[in-house]
């Protein structure tokens, strides 16, 4: 629980806070986030949030108006407006205490001027969705997962076939493919599902979430749900977005060579002996750790659902996964051998390699930096992440992940609609200044591949500087240490 507030609220209108009330507030351990001109309150029900308390924390103190209108249904805060107390804001250029500073020009700071800018961004991005909801680009087409259902339901049946009749080592290799591009395939479905995005309605959408990751998958939607959010809150900052903290084995930026404390995973992250090895070479080993990441995702799945008693559905996949650790087993001993077994399980969880490319492309090779609170959603969207170009026909390959800077944009919107939206954001992007990232899938691949290098061909400097700054420490310990000695 939060601290008492200590804070003694001035004398000022009824249920008005001001910025510089608002951040003192804040300073005292209130919870408070401010959504459509409006501070909430979220100290009682912060724990009760479906997306996890650490989506909520990074928005206290702040404007998160199109952070939550991305990432909700419009009817989320009426729905649970019970739980808050809710008091009008006062934004800054309207408080007395900021207004001589703001009226006058010359005085005005780079902070000033920076946030200025980008309230004109979110102000067009706003704008922007007002217009993609008039192309009613935010309603689902059935019909295209009716196309969606018979591919998943084409590759999970040819699997099994194989498997059961076949007759050769063919046939079970291509059985393992046919599970794998199935796995592939199904992770876009469940991602719509865990954005809300399928059928609009969070428990319908949430239970077939859970059927495709737990049942199918063997994976937690919930996990994936408090991982997510959070990467699409604060993408790409180092300290924060889980997505791009992958010690020992991959490091996007120099930043986390000194380590630091991760938010998401609350522990130090730590540039250790094996992370230097590791990131050296990350540039070779991005591929082949690729095809491991399916192993990892089933041990993040499993200490989300044993950490996290509070999550409400927390029996519903528990059941889910065990339902899926006995029909998977039970699949796979149907094999002749145990070779072809060990076999079948590799090549169908190594080929879903694919998937975490797609993931991963869209944001190694983008901006790191911090440009503080005031930068605007749509910035910071179209800044740290990359859209894949590719023809129509591939978009079922891709499955929506080719449009990662519009899906950031526009969490909610069903993938089948987020090529219609591409030439609203490049018109958007184009009238108000901000860059719209688009390349090739080999481009995109070679821009990762140098990111990833230019890091690693850092590693040797940073040992070496360490080694240097140890070296200087311990001669002048050479040098203190006797005169001590002779002091005592």
């Amino acid at each position: 629980m939060p601290p008492e507030s200590t804070y003694v609220e001035p004398q000022t209108k009824k249920n008005v806070i001001s910025k510089s009330q608002l951040e003192a507030r804040c300073k005292a351990g209130e919870i408070l986030i401010v959504v459509n001109q409006k501070v909430y309150k979220l100290d009682k029900w912060i724990k009760h949030h479906p997306g996890g308390q650490l989506a909520i924390r990074h928005c206290i103190g702040r404007d998160c108006t199109d952070e939550v209108k991305a990432l909700h249904p419009d009817y989320v805060l009426e729905k649970k407006i019970k739980y808050f107390e809710i008091a009008d804001y006062l934004p800054r250029d309207s408080d007395p205490e900021f207004a001589p500073i703001l009226g006058n020009q010359a005085s005005r700071s780079k902070e000033d001027i920076f946030a200025a800018q980008e309230a004109i961004y979110s102000k067009a991005y706003r704008q922007l969705e007002i217009r993609l909801r008039n192309q009613q680009l935010f309603e689902t087409n059935y019909i295209n997962y009716a196309w969606e259902f018979s591919r998943y339901l084409t590759l999970f049946t040819m699997a099994i076939v194989l498997n059961l009749y076949g007759t050769c080592t063919m046939h079970y290799m291509a059985s393992a493919l046919c599970l794998a591009m199935f796995w592939h395939q199904v992770s876009f479905f469940a991602h719509d599902a865990g954005h809300n995005s399928i059928t609009h309605s969070l428990e319908i959408d949430n239970g077939i979430g859970i059927f495709l990751a737990d049942f199918l998958g063997g994976l937690s939607i919930g996990w994936w749900k408090k991982s997510h959010y959070v990467h699409h809150i604060v993408t790409n900052h180092p300290i924060h977005d889980p997505d791009i903290q992958h010690l020992p084995f991959f490091a996007v930026t120099t930043r986390i060579f000194k380590g630091f404390f991760s938010t998401y995973h609350q522990k130090e992250m730590v540039f250790d002996r094996a992370a230097q090895f590791f990131v050296s070479y990350q540039h070779y080993l991005y591929y082949p750790i690729m095809m491991l990441g399916r192993f990892n995702l089933y041990v993040q799945s499993m200490k989300f659902l044993a950490t996290e008693p509070v999550y409400p559905y927390r029996k519903q996949e528990i059941f889910g996964l065990c339902i899926y650790w006995i029909w998977y087993p039970y699949f796979v001993k149907q094999l002749p051998t145990w070779n072809m077994i060990i076999a079948y399980i590799f090549v169908s969880h190594m080929f879903t390699f694919m998937l975490h490319v797609q993931i991963t492309l869209s944001h190694f090779g983008m901006s790191t930096e911090d440009l503080g609170d005031a930068e605007s959603f749509a910035a910071k969207m179209l800044r740290t992440t990359m859209d894949v170009d590719c023809p129509t026909w591939l978009d079922w390959f891709h499955g929506g992940l080719q449009f990662q800077a519009i899906h950031h944009l526009f969490p909610r919107m069903p993938r089948h609609n987020l090529r219609r939206a591409q030439p609203f954001v490049k018109e958007f992007c184009d009238e108000v200044g901000l860059t719209y990232h688009l390349h090739g899938f080999a481009k995109g691949n070679s821009i990762v591949y140098s990111a990833l290098k230019d890091v690693a061909d850092q590693v040797g400097f940073f040992v070496e500087v360490a080694k240097h700054e140890a070296k200087e420490y311990v001669d002048a310990q050479k040098i203190v240490l006797p005169e001590l000695k002779k002091d005592l």
